[in-house]
């Protein structure tokens, strides 16, 4: 009895460890080509480049009066179906740069109008190059 007993714990417990996945959801994201489309920022693409040209402060940058030459970033931002920043990653030379990219563009307070896909808002990024030029 104790060994029927044992067999059906056992075999019970090894099918219990034995069920699989077939498949984790993870939200998706739809991409966007490179750049800004104009109608997704209200006022267009133009106004965009310059609400966050107006929000970057220059001073923040480390040996920013002592460069020459040009530092170039680009920055990624995703934005959710309510057309909120959700997630923002800039990759860079300059660390203090990228820093003061990110800063500038949490400040900003307009929404961006969402991706529609198939009829539905959906979750999107898109990608954009900075530069800062010295004379």
């Amino acid at each position: 009895m104790k060994k029927i007993l044992f067999l059906i714990l056992f075999s019970s417990s090894i099918t219990a460890y034995t069920q699989t996945f077939d498949s984790i959801k993870t939200p998706s994201v739809q991409n966007v080509s490179e750049g800004l489309d104009a109608s997704r920022y209200p006022g267009g693409l133009m106004k965009f480049r310059k609400d966050l040209a107006d929000k970057i402060n220059l001073n923040r940058i480390k040996g920013i009066n002592s460069m020459t030459g040009t530092i170039t970033s680009k920055a990624k931002i995703i934005v959710n179906a309510k057309g909120k920043i959700e997630d923002i990653l800039v990759t860079g030379d300059n660390p203090d740069f990228n820093k003061e990219i990110i800063r500038a563009i949490k400040s900003m307070k307009n929404r961006l109008k969402p991706l529609d896909s198939n009829g539905k808002l959906v979750r999107s990024y898109f990608s954009f190059p900075l530069t800062l030029s010295f004379e």
